[in-house]
């Protein structure tokens, strides 16, 4: 390989919006990637199913310093389009009663936007560290562990900070803060959340068990399913949650379809526990955890007693010690201030051709297909102003 290399574009990072960004328009670029494999998180992706999108997409789904910006990205690309991608492939997927998208084989997706790539004129480095970014008067120099790369455009498509085992670095937010854009702090996202150690202590016995509740952080708030882990609590309603959780405590209904105040008055002249009375409701196990001391004889049950016992069941509120990191996030929340960028073309405003897609950006969905969508709809659009720059 020759030390300088010339070409259109460099896109760096071969993950989902990397890869749709390449095969979506046909130019000569290189597009280097750290890992051996491209797309190495979406290949594992729900356990290797990944669930790509969404049967309902709107930018309600996302949370950003700038709620309105996804939607120029989301109209331009939408989830039906990317279903028309896969069946124009052949790909098998199958939807969900929930409105989720899974493929049969994550596989076979990352197998199809390689070659979706390959055939838009990109040449994939891999095993290829991306080192610096520089401007030039004519674009930009790529030094990478491969050589030098001259291009007019960049693509920063080099995700976030979870998933390190699979190759997750900080490469994106470093050049981004080198070249003078101001970054939302990166946080853990789609996270379970770890609680206090006396909470924890109580709760530890019941790692494996879950059950539906619902979660309120702040004005947010879902229905889904709690699982309890030997940290704290994670589940789907609890990734959920994580988005939007900054240190404020977190609300748990145990009991989203019982109002138990009243249930228990109707029955408080029963001569058995509270745990026992609501056995067909909730698993006596975790009522007895949750309830504690309160788990008292419902018919020797004192007024504060039973609203207590109520109280935690339907509102029983918790500040979690911290999230489960980003070794296990699913997402990374905060990124690239988007304010800096065009919803349209996701070109940089103060750098003309610094393009920055997917979850580098301060964009993230909600559990449900939301961030892979995302890449595509990003991708696909700065593809589309990249298609314009010959």
């Amino acid at each position: 390989m020759k030390d300088s290399t010339t070409c259109h574009t460099v896109i760096i990072g071969a993950g989902a919006a990397g890869l749709m960004c390449a095969g979506s328009f046909n130019a000569d670029k290189i597009v280097i990637e750290h890992n051996a494999r491209p797309g190495a998180k979406l290949a594992v992706s729900g356990g290797g199913k990944c669930n790509f999108t969404n049967q309902t997409v709107t930018a309600a789904h996302y949370q950003s310093q700038s709620k309105h910006f996804c939607k120029n990205a989301l109209a331009a690309y939408k989830n039906t389009d990317f279903l028309h991608l896969l069946e124009s492939a052949s790909i098998p997927y199958t939807q969900m009663p929930n409105g989720q998208y899974f493929a049969q084989n994550a596989q076979e997706i990352v197998a199809f936007l390689v070659r979706r790539a390959q055939e838009a004129s990109s040449r994939i480095w891999l095993n290829t560290q991306a080192l610096k970014v520089e401007r030039t008067s004519t674009g930009f120099t790529v030094r990478t562990s491969r050589g030098t790369v001259q291009a007019g455009r960049v693509v920063l498509a080099s995700g976030g900070l979870s998933y390190p085992a699979l190759g997750a670095g900080n490469f994106g937010f470093k050049t981004a803060r080198e070249m003078g854009l101001t970054i939302v702090e990166p946080r853990p996202a789609l996270v379970g959340l770890v609680l206090p150690k006396a909470q924890r202590l109580q709760t530890v016995h019941l790692a494996g068990n879950s059950l539906p509740v619902a979660v309120k952080v702040g004005k947010f708030s879902t229905q889904g399913s709690l699982l309890f882990t030997h940290e704290g609590i994670s589940g789907p309603a609890v990734l959920q949650a994580s988005l939007f959780w900054q240190g404020e405590p977190v609300e748990i209904n145990f009991l989203p379809q019982v109002n138990a105040a009243e249930f228990l008055r109707t029955h408080k002249n029963i001569n058995k526990p509270f745990s026992a009375l609501l056995a067909d409701k909730i698993s006596p196990k975790i009522a007895k955890t949750l309830l504690g001391e309160l788990d008292v004889c419902a018919a020797n049950a004192t007024h504060a007693q039973l609203l207590n016992a109520a109280e935690r069941l339907n509102r029983f509120s918790v500040i979690p010690a911290h999230t489960a990191g980003l070794t296990k996030a699913e997402v990374t929340a905060g990124g690239v201030d988007v304010r800096q960028i065009n919803p349209s073309t996701l070109e940089c405003r103060q750098i003309p051709g610094l393009y920055i897609i997917g979850e580098l950006l301060d964009v993230t969905g909600l559990v449900g297909g939301y961030n892979l969508q995302w890449a595509w709809s990003s991708g696909f659009c700065a593809a589309q102003a990249l298609k314009n720059t010959f």
